[in-house]
């Protein structure tokens, strides 16, 4: 077993995997919790309609806000983010001195 070095951080854990996507959760803080998404396959109806349904799934055994980071002028991912019911919550500079926002669920 690998102890991570980050004891107080936990990293993306795997809570959905399908062929065709994974879905993540990370605890980046006790009261925030963000969603990634991998999608390993063709965007289909029918892919979008098996995300969805686990999406809801995940949120109602979840049961708080869940939260995801967006990097601004990505319309793909803004139109996905609003897709699945996310809206805009916050703006702040990375680390690294880009502007990011933060879309969350409500």
């Amino acid at each position: 077993m690998i102890v991570p070095e980050q004891a107080d951080h936990q990293l993306k854990v795997p809570v959905v995997r399908r062929p065709v996507y994974t879905l993540y959760l990370e605890q980046a803080t006790p009261h925030h919790t963000f969603i990634h998404c991998d999608i390993h396959g063709r965007w289909t109806p029918r892919t979008k309609r098996d995300l969805l349904a686990d999406w809801t799934t995940l949120k109602a055994l979840h049961g708080g806000p869940i939260h995801a980071l967006h990097t601004p002028g990505d319309r793909k991912h803004t139109k996905f983010l609003s897709m699945f019911g996310f809206r805009r919550a916050a703006s702040f500079i990375d680390h690294t001195g880009h502007n990011m926002e933060i879309h969350t669920t409500h």
